[in-house]
Order: C-alpha cells, then structure tokens, then sequence
C-alpha cells in the first residue's frame, strides 16, 4: 500500500512540474478545435422522419402441378417502393410541386417536372428496423417545415398506392387460384379413377409396406445426390479460379467464391481470413509501398492461404466423388430390391402417392381460396403511418459548439497528460532526493528552494552588486526568516552532524557543471555558520571566474594567487569584517544579522594564466591544513568539475567534497561523472546540495514550513534590538 502512496505523490508531482505544458496543451487543442469546427461548418440541413409498418402478407405467386411455393414481400422491396417514380410523383402532386393533370410521359419529357421528381428522390432515405416490419422515411432539406411536409406526405402517398396495388392482385390472385383450383379437380380426379380402375382390375386395395419404404429411400437418394451435384460444380468453379501463382488481385476474386462454400464446408472459414488478409494489405498500402516488408508479409501470407486452399478443394472434391458414388451404389441396390419386388404391388404404390399428393394440394389451395374471398370482401390496407414527421429544431450536421470546446479541453488535456509524462520520461535530469540518492550513492545534505531573479552568472560582468543582487544572494544575512535561509540553516545542520561524524574541518564545494550556484550556496552556508558562533573561512578557489570579492564588495587582490606566488602570507590576505565595511555595506545592512564578524574570506587574487599549476601547489596544501587549525570551518568554492581539472587539484587535500546540483539543469549521466571524477582522485564526496528546488518538484514543506513560525509576525519598526547594539559595541 505504501508503495501505491508512492507512485501517486509521483504522479501529482510530474503534473504540477510540466502543469503549464498540460494547460496551454488543453487550451491550444480546444482553440484548435473550436476554429476548425467553424471554418469547416457545413451548410445546415434539417432531417425529418416517418415511421410506417408494414402488415406481413402472404402472397400466392404461382403453382405447378406437384405444388406450390408462396413468396412474402420483403421490407426492403417496400423500402425501394418507397422511393420509386409512382409514390414520389403522387408526393409532389399532393406538396404542389407538379401539377396534378400530368401523366406520367409528359412528367418524363418535361426537365422541370423531372427534377423536381429527382432532388425528392435525393431528399428522401428509407430504412427497414432490423427483425420490424417498421419502415422509417427519412427527409433531409435546409428548410425543416419541408422536410417534415416532404416525409408525412410520401408516408401517405405510399399508403394510398400499397393500397390499390393490393387490391387489384387480390383480384388477380383470386383468378389465378380459382383457374387452378379447377385444374387440380381434374387431376385428382383423374389420379383417383386411375388408382380406383386398377384396384378394380387387379383385385388389390394397398401396395405393401416394403414397398413404399423402398420408394421412400429412393426419393431420398435421389434429393441427396442432386445435393451433392451441385456442391461438386460450385467447388470445381472454384477450383479453375486458383491458379498457380495467384496474384493480391486474383486473391479477391477467389475470396469471393471462397464465401458461397456449402456451411459445414472445410473452406467456409477460408474466404473471411482471405478478406481481413486483403483488407490488411489494402491498410498497409494507404501508409507504405507495395516493396515494404509488412507489404511483402501480408502478400506471402495470402499466396499460402490461396495454396492450402487449393489444395483442400481437391481433397474436398474428391470426398464429393466419393460420396456420389456411394448414393448411385445404394440407389442400384435399391432400384434392384424394388425390381424384385411384385410388379402390381409397385404400380399400385405409385398410384397412391399420387393421389394422396394431389388431394393435398387441393385441399391446400382451398384454404388459399377462402382467405382471398375474405381479403377481397373489404378494402386492404397493409401499411400504417406510426410516427408522423415533426420539424426538427436544429440542423443534425451542425456540431455543438459546446460539445466541440469540450471534446478540444478532453483531448487537449489527455495529450498535455501523455506529452507531459512523456518529456518527463525522456528527461534525464533527476528532480528529487531519492533520485539523487540512488543515483549517486551518497546523501542530500540540503535542499535549496528557487532564489528567483535573474542568473547569477549575468552579475559577473559587471563592476559591482546592486543592493537587490546583494540582498537575494546573501539571503541568509538579509532575510534571516525567509524560506531560502531556513533550508541553509537546515544544510548547516546536516553538515555539523557530518563533521562530527567525519572529524573534518575543510570542505569542497563545487558543483558537476556552469551556472549551478555553487558559490551563492557557499556564501549562504558560510552565513549560517558564523550565525552560530563558529569561526569560518571561505577560501575561493574559482581562478576563472571570481564572485565572492563582489559578493562582499572586498579587493580582490591580494588573495590566493598572490599567496601562491610567494607575495604574502596566507594570513595576509584574508578579508574580514573591517574589509566588508569598508565597501560598499552600510552599518545598518552589516547589523541585520549577527555573526557577519565571524565570517573570513580569501578572495582569488590576481587572475593567472595557469589556474590548474597554482592549485595544485603545495602552499594550497598548507594553507588549507593551517587554517583548519585555526577555523571552524573551511569552505572551498571551487570551479565546476567536468569543464576544468581546478578542483581536483584541491579536492585531495580537504575532508570531504560537497556537490551542488541545481535540479532539472543537467542529465544524471553528466552529475554521475561529475562524482567518478572526484571518487578517481580518492575525494570523499559527503553529500548533494539540491539547489533551485521549486515547489512542484519539491517537498511539500515548502509551502509552509518556515511560514509556520514566522509568516505571522509583522515588522516592529526600525527600533535596533538590545542583542545588535551588543554587537554594534563589541566591533567599534
């Protein structure tokens, strides 16, 4: 479970650091949306629909002389007569839209009139419900009042024409049965006095019962060879269409006789795998070339379902063959057992089934006869209007403003989501403490939030610090209670608890590249040192590109090239609190926070051509050793460790090397280098100082820790507190 916490703390954590990525995303994509939706609006059209049901009727269509069959009209043939030249000209006649004395040629010759029929024809669409005898009239127009008048009006127009057309084949079926009727009186007639003569003559009355089942199982063959009959013509059409080396396009055309093998038929399943093959084939050919592997993939795959194919059509022929010949062997038998049998007994079977069959049909086409009668004595009217058209209130192919910025803000916020967590994944800086922690094997001693202003290597071109320079970066001096010194107080803690441990005096600040605010942090956590009461020296190493002399507005020469050279002892270049009041700090800046007294500084001194060869000389050794006697603590800002070999000239020489690593700024492959570098020079790296920590990829304690205890609390005015005026005695 406490892993689950985990990964959702990470989860929020990714969409608060990458939250304005997320929000210009969702905002750009629903603009998007909304303005294509606009610039590609249609012409707005009104749809209209009918519903009308369709009574099922039974219709005689014709009958031979061993039976009939009847034929049901479908709901698609009423779907097409919905929209055939009768019922839309009665339509247009009913809207006014033709006149009504035009007869149907002069509607064809005239090319008005005609395209009036053809733009209703356009209007209009019909659709049978699936399993319904419901038919709904669908009316599309720019004008919706037309639209609901144009499908009313068809709906009733195809009602008055079902409704004569009923009628009049209600008549021609009639006369169809009756004729018929008497045509099977003749021949029942005729099959009953035969069967009754031959009774007579041979003195018989009934065949015997092996006759008829023997008659009964040749019926039977005979069905089931025609069966198989025409199941081996349509495998053998089949067949001829699979040729040795079929071709994509052949490949449709043998999917398509593949689809009318008999149910039950090995190759019922082929033809659908051909399809999807092909309809793959047709996808991957709308993106690559016809040379592409995936191409040539689909294609062999094709090419060897067409050869297994062929070959199970010959084995499924064969089987055919087979079987045929097995029906003709058991139909001789049985044509050879009836042969045997008495001849009378066979012919007087034969005249039974036959009159048995016609009196059926008969008696069938009675019920048929009766059921017309009744038709014809009242007026059919098979087809029902069931919901009549109303005019829409909007257009149907106009999209929802609304429903197009919402479907924008979903999809914008679902691709700032998955651009978002993807960036995050590609990025490989590290952002938190674990990150750092397991990544370089060593603990976060500190944890600096964002500063703000502009970069700090900016000031380095000029001649001095303005007052807002200097107040952001000696923070700890300025604003004692901000959130910024509380996290070096917090450092400073770390590291006491590291040189009780460790028994060291003189540590290493440098950092794995530029611009990582190695020296800002030095100063800070000189500051909250000497706020203690410890004696602390900031030695500045960085040769190449000196800050502290401006930081505190001292000279920077003499300092610790001029040392080296042999000008001046160590001593005599270090900076103190009468050096700072004699630049540019007021009295009142110098008393805001007490311990400034306790800070020493050696600045870089005069620029050398040879930074590496002055660092790596064994007067640093000594210095560096003596004044750990002498100090609290020794804080060396040194130069970046990738872009020069100046700290690790020095780094050997002190207790412990402390990198600053400003989060999110360089990968973790550069800042794993960076510690390599120091581990191969035997440099103790104690810690990471995570500095520009902003609040979405830092911990949550920055939203209140240090406001807890002092954001309440209002200035008291300019009045000096008694512990300065102690301190402002103890320096004059």
């Amino acid at each position: 479970m406490a892993q689950y916490d985990v990964d959702l703390r990470e989860y929020w954590r990714v969409i608060k650091k990458r939250k304005l990525f997320i929000v210009l995303m969702t905002v750009f994509v629903a603009f998007c949306s909304y303005a294509f939706s606009k610039f590609k609006e249609p012409t707005p059209l009104f749809r209209a629909e009918a519903a009308v049901k369709i009574e099922q009727q039974t219709d005689l269509a014709f009958i031979r002389s061993a039976g009939f069959w009847v034929q049901t009209e479908s709901m698609d043939t009423h779907a097409y007569l919905l929209t055939s030249f009768p019922v839309l000209k009665a339509a247009a006649i009913k809207m006014g839209w033709i006149p009504a004395d035009l007869s149907d040629e002069e509607i064809r010759k005239n090319t008005k009139y005609l395209s009036v029929i053809e733009e209703l024809k356009n209007m209009v669409e019909t659709e049978g419900n699936e399993r319904t005898s419901i038919i709904n009239i669908q009316v599309t127009s720019k004008d919706p009042q037309k639209s609901a008048l144009a499908a009313n009006t068809l709906a009733n127009a195809y009602r008055e024409f079902n409704i004569a057309e009923k009628n009049q084949r209600t008549l021609d079926i009639k006369n169809f049965i009756e004729n018929q009727l008497k045509l099977l009186a003749e021949r029942l007639a005729s099959a009953e006095k035969a069967l009754r003569e031959y009774r007579e003559k041979e003195g018989m009355f009934s065949a015997n019962e092996k006759t008829k089942e023997i008659k009964n199982q040749i019926l039977q063959i005979q069905k089931n060879l025609q069966e198989v009959s025409e199941e081996k013509l349509i495998v053998s059409n089949q067949l001829m269409k699979i040729t040795a080396d079929p071709s994509p396009d052949l490949a449709s055309e043998i999917a398509k006789q593949l689809s009318y093998s008999k149910k039950g038929s090995p190759l019922s399943g082929i033809g659908a795998t051909l399809d999807k093959l092909l309809s793959e084939r047709q996808s991957l050919l709308s993106k690559y070339t016809n040379k592409h592997p995936a191409v040539l993939s689909v294609e062999d795959q094709i090419q060897q379902i067409v050869y297994d194919a062929r070959e199970d059509l010959r084995m499924y022929l064969n089987t055919l063959e087979d079987q045929a010949a097995m029906l003709e062997g058991q139909k001789t038998l049985l044509e050879e057992e009836a042969r045997r049998l008495p001849e009378k007994e066979h012919e007087l079977a034969k005249l039974e089934m036959e009159a048995k069959l016609q009196e059926k049909l008969y008696s069938e086409l009675q019920t048929k006869h009766q059921e017309v009668l009744i038709q014809e004595s009242g007026k059919m009217d098979f087809v029902t209007l069931i919901k009549p058209a109303t005019a829409p209130a909007k257009p149907f192919n106009v999209p929802s403003k609304i429903t197009v910025i919402f479907t924008g803000l979903i999809l914008g916020l679902i691709l700032g989501l998955v651009f978002g967590f993807g960036i995050e994944m590609f990025d490989t800086s590290m952002g938190t403490i674990e990150d750092v922690e397991s990544s370089l094997q060593v603990p976060v001693l500190g944890v600096i939030p964002h500063l703000g202003g502009e970069d700090i290597e900016k000031k380095t071109t000029g001649k001095g610090m303005s007052e807002i320079e200097r107040a952001r970066d000696l923070i700890t001096h300025y604003d004692p209670r901000s959130l910024a010194s509380e996290a070096f107080r917090s450092l400073r803690t770390n590291l006491q608890f590291v040189k009780a441990e460790k028994k060291g005096k003189v540590f290493l600040i440098t950092s794995a590249f530029v611009k990582e605010g190695k020296t800002i942090n030095t100063v800070n956590l000189a500051l909250s040192l000497a706020q203690t009461g410890k004696k602390v020296l900031i030695v500045e190493a960085d040769l190449r590109r000196s800050m502290i002399y401006k930081i505190f507005d001292v000279p920077q020469t003499p300092g610790l090239t001029d040392y080296v050279l042999g000008d001046f002892e160590w001593r005599d270049v270090v900076n103190t609190i009468t050096d700072v009041m004699l630049g540019d700090f007021e009295i009142e800046d110098i008393l805001k926070t007490p311990g400034l007294d306790n800070l020493h500084m050696i600045t870089s001194g005069t620029k050398p051509p040879n930074p590496t060869e002055i660092l790596n000389s064994g007067r640093v050794r000594d210095l560096l050793k003596e004044a750990g006697q002498e100090y609290s603590y020794v804080l060396v800002d040194a130069p970046p460790v990738l872009p020069v070999a100046d700290p690790c000239a020095v780094a050997p020489y002190t207790d412990g090397v402390i990198l600053v690593y400003t989060v999110g700024r360089i990968a973790r492959g550069i800042l794993k280098r960076a510690k390599a570098t120091l581990d191969n020079i035997d440099a103790h790296v104690i810690g990471v100082i995570l500095n520009n920590v902003k609040p979405e990829v830092g911990p949550d304690y920055f939203k209140y820790h240090t406001y807890y205890y002092y954001g309440q609390e209002k200035a008291r005015g300019s009045k000096t507190p008694t512990g300065i005026k102690k301190y402002l005695s103890s320096i004059t």
